[in-house]
């Protein structure tokens, strides 16, 4: 079995201890994979690898052209960029879980900043590996992805980009944009009806190793969603936001902090994993038990989004308003309303164990 079914058995198994017994008067689950995979998965990570490249021509002008106008286009393309992987980060399965492509996109959170210092350091010392490819890509996984590509664009001394003194740290972007590029295309081969996956994926079945059972499969996509919106709670909003004292506040915590883009990811994970909702149509399995329960689902997630959108402003102005920080007291109890829905009363109404907590797993 190779490493991509292990991560996925391994997280069936993770959040699968608790299964009710198969109904089989259930709607089939199959249908709902095949959209996710059609619908979802495949288009998120096209949009991935569309904006990584768009990034690359963009950081590859500036280094051949080094002036402003070139260094707000990789500017705007690194964010551009950011909205496309913040869509499907939280789709935690199948070929972005083998070789470390998860961290090597987005190595967060770093507690230690691990990753600024070796850029740091690798800017400074003229590092030459990190202006390859090739060896980019054994490097720390911190020095290859989003996060490294925010401190070249964005961080200190990001502004000699604009001259031609600054070559060095523009081959070191083109690397790291490029090495985005290839994590995707790996990632999409991952997922094309030729990979070992696919298959197994559609199918749930007796001997299938990644699901047995429809109810497996259904417990496996709403733990996606339920992890995710965990997570944004979790390691995005928690990571800048103290509920309980403003003083104990952390602006430069928070993840894309340079480039403006904190708010901005987060409103994009959401639309993301409403957009995994719809677009699975997974609220057939609670058609019959609970026929408003998914237009609830959507509005609850409506309601979280469109707190996120009216904070798009840099993390340190929010939060040194009394009215927006509250705003992001409030932003992260509206995902919590939306894990309540999905971890409740969805998973009881697809005939998940009652009880069972999907926000225990990992």
């Amino acid at each position: 079995m190779n490493r991509i079914l292990i991560c996925l058995v391994a997280l069936v198994a993770s959040a699968g201890a608790a299964l009710a017994d198969q109904d089989t008067t259930r709607p089939p689950i199959g249908p709902v994979l095949e959209r996710m995979l059609v619908d979802y998965i495949r288009p998120g990570y096209a949009a991935v690898n569309v904006a990584a490249s768009d990034l690359t021509a963009a950081v590859t002008a500036l280094c051949s052209a080094p002036s402003d106008e070139n260094l707000q286009a990789s500017r705007s393309a690194f964010r551009a960029a950011v909205d496309g992987w913040a869509r499907i980060e939280w789709l935690r399965l199948g070929p972005v879980m083998s070789d470390n492509r998860l961290e090597r996109i987005l190595f967060f959170p770093d507690r230690k900043g691990t990753g600024r210092k070796q850029v740091q350091a690798a800017i400074a010392s003229k590092d030459e590996s990190v202006t390859e490819v090739s060896t980019l890509a054994g490097q720390s996984v911190a020095m290859q992805g989003l996060g490294a590509l925010e401190f070249i664009l964005f961080g200190s001394g990001s502004d000699a980009l604009a001259k031609s003194e600054a070559s060095h740290r523009c081959a070191f972007a083109k690397a790291a944009s490029s090495n985005l590029v290839d994590l995707s295309d790996e990632i999409i081969a991952g997922w094309q009806d030729d990979a070992d996956l696919v298959p197994v994926f559609l199918k749930p079945g007796p001997e299938n190793p990644l699901f047995r059972t429809d109810q497996e499969a259904l417990n496996l996509l709403l733990g996606q969603m339920i992890h995710g919106l965990d997570a944004i709670r979790d390691t995005r909003v928690s990571a800048f936001l103290d509920q309980e004292n403003p003083d104990h506040d952390r602006p430069k915590s928070a993840l894309f902090w340079r480039s403006d883009m904190t708010l901005p990811s987060i409103s994009a994970n959401l639309e993301g994993l409403e957009a995994l909702f719809n677009e699975s149509g997974i609220e057939v399995v609670s058609k019959d038990s609970a026929p408003r329960l998914a237009d609830t689902i959507r509005f609850e997630f409506r309601q979280a989004t469109d707190t996120a959108k009216s904070l798009e402003a840099p993390v340190s102005d929010l939060l040194g308003n009394a009215e927006t920080r509250e705003k992001l007291v409030y932003l992260d109890y509206a995902i919590k309303i939306i894990v309540g829905r999905l971890d409740e009363e969805f998973a009881q109404a697809g005939g998940l164990a009652v009880g069972f907590s999907f926000g225990d797993g990992d």
